[in-house]
């Protein structure tokens, strides 16, 4: 057989090459392929439009739950009432103190109101209290020697506190029996610190009692009575802590409050008619040095409970008890304004004690002119 001429071979290429099926298949090879790096492309951006979306959805629902948690914060009202309790009726003298030990203690009432103004129901909520000694202000500082100096009785003061509200295991029967969610505390005592310091452990706890929760428009209350051992003005601050509804963290609501002299000691007044036997009963005797100080009138109804009926007389005497029967420091009414707002008063007392004097005179006025 004879070999094919060049002529016959170039014959052969041209029909290959022009030969339908194969330019079909090269055609179909690189449609494919521009497919294939079509979807490629477009996976990539489906895929990072994905990751945004889901980036936006997740900011968005931070904000969302932040929004959410700082309403219900912002619905939750916290409010501490400080009343004062009255001295029980039979006091030691300071001989009968000194011979049996006794250790005069000042007490006040704590009522605590927590209340749920949000639409959401506030989950494992706990209440923490802290207190502390409270630095007096310059103006009662600068005439008061300092705290080592005025204070030689102790430089501690012991806190006790315990509830007065005994009904915590009670269950409420409905919702809206928002009277009977009761705050549970336990007795506690211990030594008042220098300064208010939140980040610590709490000096009391208290829960829900057998209730886990606090319903939406409920309130719950405690009611605690504090009593230290020594005569000076506190700070307070108390924390709310719940759930988040979003995240299951926890939440805190705080609120700082102060206890005044005035509501640790006992008040009384005593009328311009009865006042004379009382200063040779109880033997008052001015306090020299010491200036008057200029007391409103509604004010003095205010804090000594003098019925609106009653009117005030130069010589009635404003009288705060120490704890102690034969110890007491107050002010006797000098004067009264001409419009009958204010009356100058001027201090007396029983105590001859240069140590416990300075300290609290500067303070009892400053709170009786606040």
């Amino acid at each position: 057989m004879s070999k094919p001429t060049a002529t016959e071979k170039n014959a052969v290429e041209d029909s290959a090459q022009h030969d339908p099926a194969n330019s079909e298949t090269t055609e179909l090879v690189q449609g494919l392929a521009s497919t294939a790096q079509t979807m490629s492309s477009s996976l990539q951006s489906m895929q990072q439009a994905l990751i945004g979306n889901m980036q936006q959805a997740a900011q968005m629902t931070m904000s969302m739950n932040m929004m959410m948690e700082e309403l219900v914060k912002r619905a939750v009202q916290v409010g501490v009432h400080t009343e004062r309790l009255r001295l029980p009726q039979s006091l030691p003298s300071s001989l009968d103190a000194a011979a049996t030990g006794y250790q005069p203690r000042y007490r006040c009432a704590l009522r605590i109101t927590i209340s749920n103004k949000s639409p959401i129901p506030l989950l494992k909520m706990t209440t923490k209290l802290w207190f502390s000694k409270r630095i007096p202000s310059q103006s009662s500082t600068a005439t008061n020697p300092t705290r080592s100096e005025t204070q030689g009785r102790t430089d501690e003061n012991q806190i006790e506190i315990s509830p007065l509200n005994r009904r915590s295991d009670e269950k409420p029967t409905t919702f809206e029996d928002s009277d009977l969610y009761l705050l549970a505390f336990s007795d506690t005592q211990g030594t008042l610190p220098e300064s208010l310091d939140t980040s610590v452990e709490p000096l009391v706890q208290g829960t829900l009692g057998s209730s886990t929760y606090l319903p939406s428009g409920a309130t719950a209350n405690a009611t605690l009575e504090l009593s230290v051992s020594a005569l000076e003005q506190l700070n307070g601050a108390i924390s709310i802590e719940f759930a988040s509804p979003g995240t299951g963290g926890t939440l805190s609501v705080a609120h700082r409050f102060g206890i005044r002299l005035l509501h640790l000691v006992d008040c009384n007044y005593v009328a311009a008619v009865e006042a004379a036997p009382t200063v040779l009963i109880r033997q008052l005797d001015k306090l020299p040095g010491v200036p008057a100080v200029t007391v409103d009138i509604g004010r003095i109804r205010e804090v000594f409970a003098v019925p609106p009926a009653d009117g005030i007389a130069p010589g009635a005497l404003l009288l705060f008890g120490l704890s102690l029967v034969d110890c007491t420091i107050g002010l006797q009414i000098g004067s009264i304004a001409h419009d009958s707002q204010s009356a100058v008063c001027e201090w007396i007392s029983s105590i001859d004690d240069d140590q416990t004097l300075p300290s609290l005179v500067p303070l009892l006025a400053e709170e009786l002119t606040a």
